[in-house]
C-alpha cells in the first residue's frame, strides 16, 4: 500500500517538474541573447562613475573590446547561470506556491489571498542566493572588467587560502540576498495580483494584449523596490571594488548615494525595465498556462 502512494506521489510531482524544467530551458534559449545585452550596460552603468550615455558607452565598449569581448562579455557565465537556474526555478515557482497554499491556514489566505505567493519568493531567494552568488560574482567581474583576464586565477591572485577565495567569490552575498527577496516576492505577488485582475475565473487563459499590460505593470513596482539593491549588489561584486568590499551594507547604501546620488540607485533603470518586460513577456504566459495545468491557482 505505502509503496503504491509513493508511486502515485512520484508521478504526481516528477512530472510536473520535468515538463517546468523543459519549458524553462526553452524559455532561456528564446531570451537569453537579448536579456544578456540589457544585463551587460545595465550592469556597466552600474559601475561607472560618469554618467556616460548608453551610446556612448556602447561605443566604447566596441572600441575597447569588440563584439563577443565587448558586447557580449560574461555571457558564457550568463548562460551557465541561466540554464542551471531553470532546474529549480520553474519547479520552484509552480510547488512551493501550491505547497504553502495546502500548509497555510485557510483563513490566512482568504485574508490575504497571495500570502503563500510571498512566501514562495522569501523560499526561492534564500536558496537561490546561496547557489547562485558565486557564479554571479564571476560574471559581475567580466562584465566590468576593462581588460580580457583570467577570472578565476584574478580573483585567487591576492587571497591567502581556500577560505579567503571562496569568501571572495561571496562576495556581496547580504546585498544579494535582499534583492533576491525583494525581487522574488515582489515578482511573484504582484505577477499573481496583476493576473488574475484580468481573469473572470482562475482557468481561463490570458489574451496576448493582457500578457503585455502584466508585463508593464508587473516591471514597475519590480524596478522602484529592486534597483537599488541591485545596484548596491554590482558596487560589491563588480572588477574595481575596493571601495565598497570592506563596508557593512547601510555604509555601501550611503556610499552609493555620496558617490553617485539618488539617480545611482537607479542606473541603467532603462534597460533594467527592457529586460524585465522582455522575461515577463516570454514568462508571464508560461506561468499562467503551468499554474492552471499544476498548480491549483487560487479562488478569485
Amino acid at each position: 500500500m505505502s509503496e503504491s502512494i509513493f508511486k502515485v506521489r512520484t508521478k504526481k510531482y516528477l512530472k510536473p517538474i520535468l515538463e517546468t524544467q523543459i519549458i524553462g530551458i526553452s524559455r532561456v534559449i528564446l531570451g537569453l541573447p537579448i536579456d544578456h545585452v540589457f544585463d551587460r550596460f545595465k550592469t556597466l552603468l552600474q559601475a561607472e562613475n560618469t554618467q556616460s550615455s548608453m551610446k556612448q558607452l556602447l561605443k566604447d565598449t566596441y572600441r575597447r573590446n569588440g563584439v563577443l569581448k565587448g558586447v557580449f562579455a560574461g555571457f558564457s557565465s550568463q548562460i551557465s547561470i541561466q540554464l542551471f537556474k531553470q532546474y529549480y526555478r520553474w519547479p520552484m515557482m509552480i510547488l512551493i506556491p501550491k505547497y504553502y497554499r495546502e500548509l497555510l491556514p485557510q483563513t490566512w489566505i482568504e485574508y490575504h489571498p497571495a500570502l503563500h505567493k510571498g512566501l514562495a519568493g522569501a523560499t526561492i531567494a534564500l536558496f537561490e542566493s546561496f547557489v547562485t552568488c558565486p557564479l554571479e560574482r564571476i560574471k559581475c567581474q567580466l562584465m566590468t572588467q576593462h581588460q580580457s583576464k583570467s577570472i578565476l586565477k584574478q580573483l585567487w591572485r591576492n587571497e591567502r587560502s581556500l577560505s579567503h577565495f571562496m569568501r571572495n567569490l561571496y562576495t556581496g552575498m547580504e546585498a544579494m540576498v535582499l534583492k533576491q527577496i525583494v525581487s522574488w516576492t515582489n515578482y511573484l505577488y504582484w505577477d499573481h495580483k496583476i493576473r488574475y485582475s484580468f481573469k473572470e475565473s482562475p482557468s481561463q487563459a490570458l489574451t496576448l494584449p493582457q500578457i503585455a499590460m502584466c508585463s508593464l505593470l508587473t516591471a514597475i513596482p519590480n524596478i522602484l523596490f529592486v534597483q537599488p539593491f541591485d545596484a548596491v549588489k554590482t558596487a560589491y561584486q563588480m572588477e574595481q571594488n575596493g571601495n565598497y568590499k570592506q563596508l557593512t551594507l547601510p555604509k555601501a547604501f550611503i556610499k552609493v548615494y555620496m558617490d553617485k546620488g539618488f539617480i545611482g540607485y537607479y542606473a541603467g533603470w532603462q534597460l533594467r525595465l527592457s529586460q524585465f518586460m522582455v522575461q515577463a513577456a516570454l514568462t508571464t504566459p508560461v506561468m499562467d498556462y503551468l499554474e492552471r495545468l499544476h498548480g491549483l491557482p487560487c479562488e478569485l
